[in-house]
């Protein structure tokens, strides 16, 4: 058994336990919103719930785990987002200041008809009045506190109605954290469940969506909130900026994402016809191959070494470490197997001392956001974010499989190929797909 110090809880009792802290001590600013506290569907403009499983802004289930505020939150913002591309969903979670010490506070801000609404597992969807779509990215202060005092307020009234005292001790709260008995709206279990089966589908959820850094951890031994030994699971996954981990007990911030990129045949593809474009007069070219020295060894995932001319040389083309110069001549290009070796002599020391590097700046504080991202955006890895960056180059593909296990096909070099997330590409069966690039 792997061994840890559980030390998050969920949502609502993380603003009980502080004595003091500025976010929930102050008063809200004078523009603040004054938020009464609506039950969720009640605003005529959002449409109705008609399954209790199902989001009706979405069109998909919840994922249903307790204390899910992290991960309802993510899965909502992205699908959100792709059902209503003309309307505006951000995660909100509480300031982040210092690195491993803090538990997530996490909601999502999203417009609709003109109107701003707060997503939340624990409240369900309610309006904050006095605030436009186009000023929730300048709002996001002020949005954070409106949801905070909801919460507080909703907090206070369950404490009055159970006799209890308001704040709740530590372990009290803890208690009824593991229990799950604050209320909530969305639903936290599914018949069946057990916490390796949410956990389990919490992992496939978030990798289906394209976060495909998403891992689980089972049977994690350590110490909860009233200071009893536990085992649990957590998943830890990457969104934005930022890597979060979720547990039966709530949610928690861990650090920078790790940085993601393109598999490498997609990146190949994209960066081969970028640059023939840019550059008529250079050249480019692709040597596809299987990935070696795997653990555990990938069943035929595909890659791609890229070779390109600049101004009289050879560049091995990497989203990662970089650009990397070589030695090798045009006449060296007849033989694939050179320069594969010649590219994976060159990436290897290149990529470890680009990691060590990376690990360092992840590992410092979030002020230095900006020396770790220079520039960097995390790609869309779901089979629909590879789908546009193929089409918007011309390259034909097309979706299949169902909504539990989609796959993208696509031609490459006179080869059908497919992607899935988390999978990556690897060789498809020619009757599967028409498409020519």
């Amino acid at each position: 058994m792997k061994t840890c110090l559980l030390c998050f809880l969920p949502f609502g009792f993380c603003l009980t336990l502080s004595p003091v802290r500025a976010a929930d001590a102050a008063p809200a600013p004078a523009s603040s919103p004054v938020v009464e506290l609506p039950k969720v569907e009640v605003n005529a403009d959002l449409p109705k719930r008609t399954d209790p499983l199902i989001d009706p802004l979405t069109g998909t289930p919840y994922v249903a785990v307790h204390n899910g505020d992290i991960v309802e939150s993510v899965i909502f913002t992205i699908e959100f987002q792709r059902a209503h591309p003309n309307e505006h969903a951000f995660l909100l979670t509480k300031e982040i200041e210092k690195y491993f010490q803090n538990g997530v506070e996490s909601v999502v801000a999203f417009s609709w008809a003109r109107k701003v609404y707060i997503h939340s597992q624990t409240l369900g969807d309610f309006l904050v009045p006095g605030v436009l779509p186009e000023q929730i990215d300048g709002n996001k202060r002020q949005l954070e506190n409106v949801s905070k005092k909801a919460l507080s307020d909703s907090l206070k009234k369950f404490c009055a109605k159970q006799g209890l005292s308001y704040p709740l001790s530590q372990r009290r709260a803890y208690e009824f954290g593991k229990a799950d008995a604050f209320p909530h709206v969305l639903p936290s279990e599914l018949p069946g469940d057990t916490e390796d089966i949410q956990a389990k589908r919490v992992e496939d959820r978030l990798k289906k969506l394209g976060l495909l850094n998403t891992r689980v951890y089972y049977h994690l031994t350590g110490v909860g909130g009233a200071n009893e030994p536990i085992t649990f699971d957590r998943v830890v996954f990457d969104y934005g900026d930022f890597e979060y981990a979720w547990a039966k007990h709530g949610d928690k911030y861990l650090g920078f994402a790790q940085k993601t990129y393109l598999p490498s045949l997609i990146d190949s593809i994209v960066f081969s016809i970028d640059y023939q474009k840019a550059n008529p007069s250079e050249k480019v070219i692709c040597f596809l191959h299987e990935t070696a020295n795997q653990e555990p060894p990938a069943r035929g995932d595909m890659v791609a070494t890229t070779i390109y001319t600049k101004s009289g040389r050879l560049w091995f083309h990497h989203l990662a470490p970089g650009a990397l110069p070589s030695a090798l001549t045009l006449k060296d290009l007849k033989d694939s197997d050179k320069v594969i070796y010649a590219d994976l002599a060159a990436y290897y020391p290149a990529l470890k001392k680009f990691d060590e590097q990376e690990s360092h700046l992840r590992h410092q504080s979030p002020i230095f956001l900006g020396d770790y991202l220079k520039g960097y955006k995390a790609p869309d890895l779901s089979v629909t974010g590879v789908l546009a960056e193929l089409q918007k180059r011309g390259v034909e593909a097309k979706i299949t499989g169902d909504a539990d296990n989609p796959a993208l096909l696509f031609v490459w070099g006179k080869r059908p190929f497919t992607y899935q997330p988390g999978m990556g590409c690897y060789p498809a069966k020619s009757s599967q797909i028409t498409a020519t690039n």
